[in-house]
């Protein structure tokens, strides 16, 4: 078959959902020698070409917003139909409009927190998904999600058989594990932050949904307790921002804000992290905690949503706004090394169940799936 997958979310600097992409991209071609892939993107791609085939589309000249509407609607089936493709994977959540039955559509939705999470978002683009979302799932062969929270969600908003829904979880590559056993020298980037003191971390998007405002607060009252751990974030600026760029510039002497780092660096941002703090309000999956489990980092998580599954009994689990409770935590990892250390280990343990092998061989199944031999038989 030929399988056609939207690579825009790697076009950008690299979130969650293209994280989860990108990963997936590096084990399909271990485990699948049959199918013909295409990668669908406006720029040049990091990915095996060697593998996939990589079509680049170039923008026209029309704002961002306008032409990524254009490039859904109208470009991508064009290019479905040169390279006769049978299976659409779409990343990007929206579908293109396409004669229903002309292609199998698979489409992934991490989570649906515009439609239960409201005052995260901005107003333009909860109407833009109210539009095309529930269009997306009806036209869509299979929906594809990252957690069984989600899959849940979905499926109780907009009213969808749960068969038709599928969970693969957005597992990360054990690279972090291999840099470690590979003893790799620390980088200049690390070098250049100056980092003497022992600091707590946060790695997502920089956004009021993620509670940065929560996170702040908790570190304060750690100073009040008399902590002297540091704090470091990292993320891409987020719905929100500016509001919370204010608060951290008020703490720079002890919080530092990086957007945007590379995979070495923040290789050694976890490794070197005294534990790892997420108070996230909701979240699809929750890929940063995965990644500081892996490493052995002790963990301080929310018990919302999906960070039940991922976290589960590798971390410290709270409410969201119980800041007491974190701090609290926090401060005894400080003062018990036994303590400390058996939480590192939970943390690796629950990181295990993880497999991204498994992830991709679970998506290679619903590709082949649709293989039209299969469905004659």
């Amino acid at each position: 078959m030929n399988i056609g997958i939207d690579g825009r979310v790697l076009d950008k600097g690299i979130t969650g959902t293209g994280r989860c992409l990108e990963n997936l991209l590096k084990e399909i071609p271990k485990i699948d020698n049959i199918n013909q892939y295409y990668i669908f993107s406006n720029k040049n791609l990091d990915i095996n070409k060697n593998f996939y085939n990589h079509i680049i589309s170039k923008a026209p000249p029309l704002p961002s917003k306008f032409y990524s509407y254009f490039w859904l609607h109208w470009t991508l089936p064009k290019l479905l139909r040169l390279y006769k493709i049978d299976v659409l994977f779409s990343p990007n959540i929206l579908l293109p409009t396409i004669k229903k039955g002309e292609i199998k559509c698979i489409s992934v939705i991490h989570d649906v927190f515009p439609f239960t999470l409201k005052e995260y978002y901005s107003k333009s683009y909860r109407y833009y998904l109210s539009i095309f979302l529930p269009k997306t799932l009806r036209k869509a062969d299979k929906i594809i999600t990252s957690s069984e929270y989600s899959k849940k969600e979905i499926s109780r908003i907009f009213k969808i058989p749960q068969n038709k829904i599928e969970v693969i979880f957005s597992c990360v590559p054990n690279t972090f594990i291999q840099k470690m056993n590979n003893g790799n020298k620390t980088p200049k980037s690390f070098i250049d932050l100056n980092q003497s003191k022992k600091y707590l971390l946060y790695v997502g998007a920089i956004e009021k949904r993620k509670n940065l405002f929560g996170l702040i607060k908790i570190f304060d009252q750690l100073k009040e307790n008399g902590s002297d751990l540091d704090l470091i974030i990292v993320g891409k600026p987020g719905y929100g921002y500016n509001e919370i760029a204010k608060e951290i510039k008020k703490r720079e002497n002890n919080i530092k804000c990086l957007n945007f780092v590379d995979d070495e660096l923040l290789y050694f941002l976890y490794k070197n992290a005294f534990a790892f703090l997420f108070p996230s309000y909701y979240e699809g999956f929750g890929i940063p905690p995965l990644e500081a489990m892996q490493l052995g980092i002790p963990v301080l998580s929310s018990n919302t949503s999906s960070l039940l599954e991922v976290v589960g009994k590798g971390g410290l689990l709270h409410n969201p706004n119980d800041y007491s409770g974190f701090v609290n935590d926090i401060l005894r990892l400080e003062k018990d090394n036994n303590f400390y250390y058996s939480m590192k280990e939970k943390a690796i343990i629950q990181a295990e169940k993880f497999n991204l092998q498994n992830e991709a061989q679970k998506l290679l199944n619903i590709f082949n799936a649709f293989d039209p031999k299969r469905l004659k038989k």
